[in-house]
């Protein structure tokens, strides 16, 4: 059944790429993720009302379209209508940004509909997420996810479930290392009600260095992690730098050396969307390749 469809335009009527929005970041792809390439398909398990459920989303005719091989409840189409929208940042407003780059050189390509990073259905996954990218082989990020998943039979686990599970699991199963111990000290704050990391989303109008201060006060978020997890909810003013952005940006920009404060100063004039214009120029050649995909490194 069609679960629900939205007209590719963001809040202020500019243009949304879907393809562009599928391959935004390589998180995206996690379990319970998947993506088919020829038609482009990205596949997404809910849980709603309590069942897990695979959502199937296209572009068809210019909207984007959700379909589920099950019918579902009204409160289970409106549950996942309000998860799509948020996952694809349909409310966002890239117009101003458009309008800054729609001159510059580097940039101009992504006002067609670049710009808009796919989120997870809720932040806590998002933390999660990217605490367990830190660190790591993108092989091991996957398997950490793929037991969360397994965990959550076939959706990724609420937090209430992550808490009461045993920390051998966190050792012997997901074998996250010194991440267990942070994930499940989150899941504990967040299903024991200490800690609510929904209050991030640009929604409840906190200012940039709150969230900011938020993220980085959680066990396992460092800078590189808060920007991380700034990114996927919509606030765009700080560069990610890790171990696959550097070498990036040397690599394109012929730099044999690139201090962070270099790359921060570069990207500045861009103000609030500075960090959004590093990734999408760091980023732009995984679409303009024919093959489309992903580097196996790239978070």
């Amino acid at each position: 059944m069609i679960v629900c469809e939205f007209p590719l335009r963001g809040a202020g009527g500019e243009p949304i790429s879907f393809a562009r929005t599928v391959h935004s970041h390589g998180c995206a792809r996690l379990p319970p993720a998947s993506v088919e390439i020829d038609p482009l398909v990205y596949r997404r398990s809910l849980r709603l009302e309590g069942r897990v459920v695979e959502v199937a989303t296209r572009e068809v005719g210019g909207k984007l379209v959700a379909q589920a091989h099950r019918r579902l409840s009204r409160r289970s189409v409106e549950n996942a209508r309000a998860t799509i929208a948020r996952m694809f940042r349909l409310d966002e407003d890239l117009s101003a940004f458009y309008a800054r780059i729609a001159g510059d050189a580097r940039l101009a390509w992504a006002a067609q509909g670049a710009g808009r990073i796919l989120a997870s259905p809720s932040v806590f996954e998002d933390v999660v997420k990217t605490i367990c990218t830190t660190n790591c082989s993108w092989s091991a990020t996957i398997r950490m996810t793929q037991a969360c998943v397994d965990l959550g039979g076939g959706a990724f686990p609420e937090a209430a479930l992550l808490a009461k599970t045993p920390a051998p699991w966190y050792r012997d199963v997901a074998r996250m290392g010194y991440r267990g111990p942070y994930v499940r000290a989150i899941a504990n704050d967040v299903a024991g009600g200490r800690l609510d990391l929904e209050s991030l989303l640009p929604s409840a109008q906190r200012a940039d260095e709150d969230v900011e201060a938020a993220l980085l006060a959680l066990p396992g978020i460092g800078p590189y992690g808060a920007a991380h997890v700034m990114q996927l909810l919509g606030r765009h003013r700080h560069l990610v730098l890790d171990s696959w952005t550097r070498p990036k940006y040397r690599r394109l920009t012929g730099m044999k050396q690139a201090a962070d404060s270099t790359m921060r100063r570069a990207f500045g004039r861009y103000g609030e969307y500075a960090g959004l214009a590093f990734w999408l120029y760091l980023t732009r050649d995984w679409m303009d390749r024919e093959e489309r995909v992903l580097p196996d490194d790239a978070k």
